[in-house]
């Protein structure tokens, strides 16, 4: 069979990894987990929410995963995962504090298995146009629950390079900027995944210390919650479509990943900004465009959002689309100005207030983003 190009999302014994040659970056050790689903008929008397159990001698976790069924992991050694798999009363005792006192019969054993919890990252992505994503370029702990998201973002971003470059619209360079952008990325976050586990499970001194002063400020504060979400998504950089030399330190980064608030179209309809972007370019504007970015969205072509307060009136004159920014959230982010965003919703240019364009670090990646002699 022949193909322009080769996807690689398939998996942590992936072939095509193999195929190209690229081997694995351990950044942790590997741990061995027993993962239990359980059906059942009644609610279990437990909190609704994700239960984390730090406990050294068997961290655990535990959550709902449907109407009528649940999922518990727990670190075992290879004895006690052995009896656990073999023998259903010491299965039900795993997992006797979240059952109470429901009867065994309505606890309907569904699917049990071991896994090997791996931190590793391919030593490259690409060879030509064959590409690795998802567990075929890394692989990651669960305790930030990252795993599938960074597959996704893989894909988010290859494929609308890929697309541009088989069109004939972008340089073959448009490719390089995939791994370059998503490795440092997901290295990142297996990293951080790495240390909140150890936080989590670790019986060393330090790291009971870290969960009673985490708990604490967690339980008081949005302090923890709040650089958590810092931590887990940091823009990307490290490409040319990253770069950010002459861009303020506030509002929109280039590499920055654009927020997704609830919006409303100027008919009153409640959206998710995410609806409104779509799967190309877009250009979104707290201020009337100038006549240098007006054209840059054409040639692109990028759709155009202007976003407006509860009460401005559309006079059908503002090129685009307009949105009412409901919560604020937008104008706060944008400061007054314009962000161009790629495809995959990622910033690729920026600009700050209402004097100037964002076309004035155009220089910066129009040449590796298209042929057209407009941008």
């Amino acid at each position: 069979m022949h193909a322009d190009a080769v996807l690689g999302c398939d998996g942590a014994s992936s072939l095509t990894r193999r195929a190209i040659g690229s081997r694995h970056q351990i950044l942790g050790d590997p741990q061995h987990w027993f993962v239990v689903d359980v059906r059942c008929s009644v609610p279990l008397p437990a909190w609704e929410g994700v239960h984390q159990v730090c406990d050294p001698a068997r961290p655990a976790t535990y959550m709902r995963i449907g109407a009528d069924r649940y999922r518990w992991e727990f670190r075992l050694n290879d004895q006690d995962a052995k009896a656990a798999l073999t023998e259903r009363s010491r299965t039900l005792q795993l997992l006797a504090p979240w059952t109470g006192s429901i009867p065994e019969h309505q606890l309907e054993v569904v699917r049990m298995a071991r896994y090997t919890f791996r931190a590793q990252v391919a030593d490259h992505w690409r060879q030509d146009r064959v590409f690795l994503l998802g567990d075929a370029a890394h692989l990651t702990p669960p305790f930030i629950g990252q795993g599938l998201g960074a597959g996704l973002r893989d894909a988010h971003n290859l494929i609308w390079k890929l697309a541009r470059v088989l069109r004939g619209h972008s340089a073959e360079a448009l490719l390089d900027t995939y791994e370059r952008e998503r490795r440092p990325h997901t290295v990142h976050m297996i990293r951080t995944a790495v240390v909140i586990g150890q936080v989590m499970t670790s019986g060393h001194p330090a790291a009971r210390l870290l969960r009673r002063v985490g708990l604490a400020v967690g339980r008081h504060t949005k302090l923890l919650s709040q650089a958590l979400l810092n931590t887990l998504s940091p823009p990307l950089h490290g490409g040319t479509l990253t770069h950010r030399a002459a861009t303020p330190p506030w509002g929109p980064l280039p590499g920055e990943l654009a927020p997704q608030p609830p919006v409303q179209t100027m008919g009153g309809d409640p959206v998710r900004l995410d609806d409104i972007l779509g799967d190309g370019f877009s250009l979104v504007a707290s201020r009337p465009l100038t006549p240098d970015e007006d054209r840059l969205a054409r040639a692109l072509p990028a759709r155009i959002i202007r976003v407006v307060t509860a009460g401005t009136q559309h006079t059908g004159e503002e090129n685009g689309r307009c949105v009412i920014d409901t919560t604020g959230a937008l104008h706060r982010w944008l400061r007054g100005g314009a962000a161009l965003l790629r495809p995959d919703h990622v910033v690729l240019a920026a600009h700050h207030g209402k004097n100037g364009s964002l076309m004035e670090s155009a220089h910066a990646w129009a040449s590796i983003l298209s042929s057209n002699a407009a941008l």
